[in-house]
């Protein structure tokens, strides 16, 4: 009896001697919808991350340089995963992140709303004017709307603008203000409605390929007709 518990004791502390020291870390990390252009060793594509919240903050983005080992991202949808952290052993290779990123669970993945407004429209109306084109031709007024870059660029009829896209969460709109070219014409009305559109947005819609923008009160602004 007593040779069979020195064995069994023998046996046990090799187990826990074998055992490594678990160093693993379990995060909870929010992914955007859009990678981005980043420079780490030479120019690539980062990801953008919010670690260890409960619900990720459109401003908080922050660009992550390294890849997440089994998980399989695809752009256009908000992730919210759990990661397994581990230090990388040494010697490490030149370049090379000291921390291994393993996927664990995909704890929820949904369509980026934002996403909608990405596609190239043709000015539909604003205010009162129906279908407006740029002065002294009868070409329709093109927009383009980039949610992951946040940008737009448009013809305003006379002048075409370009600006940052500052909110955006697939229903609140608010835009920057734009760089305008810097033409006269003899009639700017609807160049000024455009602009006056432009900078009163605070929400929109979509819906049956159409775009329409509402100000603070939710009176319609300006619509939109996608082209592609």
């Amino acid at each position: 009896m007593y040779k069979l518990s020195l064995i069994i004791l023998f046996v046990a502390s090799t187990m826990v001697s074998c055992t490594p020291p678990s160093d693993d870390t379990i995060e909870t990390w929010w992914i955007n919808s859009a990678k981005v252009d980043c420079v780490g060793v030479g120019p690539m594509t980062c990801l953008q991350v919010q670690k260890n919240v409960a619900e990720p903050d459109p401003e908080a983005w922050t660009l992550f340089y390294d890849g997440i080992k089994g998980f399989d991202y695809q752009a256009g949808k908000i992730y919210q995963i759990k990661v397994r952290i581990t230090d990388r052993e040494a010697p490490l290779p030149q370049d090379v992140s000291s921390k291994i990123y393993e996927l664990v669970e995909v704890v929820s993945q949904n369509p980026d709303p934002s996403l909608r407004i990405t596609n190239i429209w043709k000015v539909t109306s604003v205010g009162e004017i129906e279908n407006p084109t740029k002065v002294n031709s009868e070409e329709p007024l093109i927009f383009e709307f980039n949610a992951s870059a946040k940008t737009y660029f448009g013809d305003m009829s006379c002048n075409s603008v370009r600006g940052a896209i500052q909110t955006n969460d697939g229903k609140s709109f608010t835009l920057g203000p734009g760089a305008a070219t810097m033409m006269a014409c003899m009639d700017m009305t609807v160049e000024n409605q455009i602009s006056n559109a432009l900078q009163e947005v605070r929400s929109y819609e979509i819906a049956d390929r159409e775009l329409r923008f509402f100000n603070e009160s939710g009176d319609k602004l300006m619509t939109f007709q996608a082209v592609d």
